[in-house]
C-alpha cells in the first residue's frame, strides 16, 4: 500500500515536470515555508523582540517624567501666584520613581503582624495588586524674580513646604539672573 502512494506521488511530480509547473510549485512551497518561519520568529507582529520587562520599565519611567513635568509646572504656577514673584522655574526631586502597592492585612495588638492579601489558590495565587504609588517629593528648587525680597523667598519656602509636605530645609529659592 505504501508502494502505491509512493508511485502516485512520483506520478504527480512527473506530470508537473512535463507541464512546467514543478518550479512554480517549489517556489510557492518555499515562500510558504519562509512566511511560516517569519511568523514563528515574530518579525512582523509590530512589536520589538526585546523583553516585555524593559517595555514596562520604559513605560514606568516615561510616566514618571510626565508626572515630574506636571509637578514642576504646578509649582511654577503656585510660585507665580504669590505677590512679587515673577518668571518662576521649578525643579522637583523625588525619592524614587514610585512603587507597586499591594493590599495588606494588619493585625494590631500584642502580636503586631502585617501580611499581603493573597487571592487565588495553588499556582494561580498572587498578591492583590492595588496600583502604582506616586513618587514622594524630596526636594524643590525654584529660580524666580522676587526683586531681591527676602520675605517673598521665605513666603515661597513656607508655601511650598506646607503644600507638598516637605521640610523647608529641602526647598531652595534663588533669584533669577
Amino acid at each position: 500500500m505504501a508502494q502505491g502512494k509512493q508511485n502516485e506521488v512520483l506520478g504527480t511530480i512527473n506530470h508537473m515536470k512535463k507541464k512546467g509547473s514543478l518550479k512554480l510549485f517549489i517556489v510557492v512551497l518555499l515562500v510558504g515555508a519562509l512566511l511560516l518561519l517569519i511568523g514563528m520568529l515574530g518579525l512582523f507582529d509590530g512589536k520589538d523582540d526585546g523583553n516585555s520587562k524593559n517595555d514596562g520599565e520604559e513605560e514606568k519611567y516615561s510616566e514618571f517624567y510626565e508626572y515630574k513635568e506636571l509637578m514642576e509646572d504646578e509649582i511654577r504656577s503656585v510660585c507665580e501666584s504669590v505677590s512679587g514673584v515673577e518668571s518662576a522655574r521649578a525643579v522637583v526631586f523625588f525619592d524614587g520613581v514610585g512603587e507597586s502597592r499591594y493590599a495588606q492585612n494588619s493585625q494590631i495588638g500584642s502580636n503586631e503582624k502585617t501580611e499581603y492579601v493573597i487571592i487565588g489558590s495553588g499556582s494561580s495565587s498572587h498578591a492583590l495588586y492595588l496600583g502604582e504609588a506616586l513618587p514622594k517629593i524630596s526636594g524643590i528648587g525654584v529660580v524666580c524674580r522676587t526683586g531681591g525680597s527676602v520675605s517673598a523667598k521665605n513666603e515661597l519656602c513656607a508655601l511650598l513646604a506646607a503644600t507638598y509636605g516637605i521640610p523647608m530645609t529641602r526647598i531652595y529659592v534663588t533669584e533669577a539672573g
